[in-house]
């Protein structure tokens, strides 16, 4: 049996939608949305390591940084359609580009996950903790567990271990 399991990811994204749904006027609100939907993220992404063949040993060394989880899954691919009946393996990393909404703006999931870099509160301690919460709006990183959960769902019959990186063992931080 798998440790991580995308319908649990999926749960939380979805009570994170509805969470948000009956308003984000609250901090506890915000709170409970990012945590909620950063969770999520965590366990799609973990799910999707592990049922691409990334050992459980390197997945839970990772923790709970979403950015290093995202990373490694530039270590997999997955099968799309490039053309009507041509299909090809490209890079899971797709999903950092996927685009969310606020609005008239515009970010990525890439940009999300990344966010701590630039300042953002860390998860999931300063999300769920402290006095300050630096973020992108909760609604956006509700939208990223659920974009993230809808990639999972999408890919998980083909998400493997790209070939050349087994060959290559452990990838290093700079890819």
């Amino acid at each position: 049996m798998a440790e991580y399991d995308i319908a649990f990811g999926e749960r939380l994204a979805e009570t994170a939608r509805i969470v948000a749904a009956d308003g984000l006027a609250q901090l506890d609100a915000q709170r409970t949305v990012l945590y909620l939907s950063l969770l999520s993220v965590e366990i799609t992404l973990k799910a999707l390591l592990e049922h691409a063949g990334i050992p459980l040993t390197e997945i839970r060394a990772r923790s709970h940084r979403l950015a290093e989880l995202l990373s490694d899954l530039g270590r997999c691919e997955v099968e799309v359609e490039v053309t009507p009946g041509g299909n090809h393996y490209v890079s899971a990393s797709r999903l950092r580009s996927c685009t969310l909404k606020d609005g008239a703006a515009e970010t990525t999931v890439g940009a999300v996950i990344e966010a701590e870099s630039q300042g953002a509160s860390t998860y999931p301690n300063q999300v769920r903790y402290g006095n300050v919460l630096r973020h992108f709006p909760a609604s956006v990183v509700a939208q990223m567990a659920e974009r993230t959960s809808a990639f999972a769902r999408e890919h998980w019959g083909s998400i493997r271990v790209n070939a050349n990186h087994q060959q290559l063992g452990t990838i290093s931080r700079s890819e």
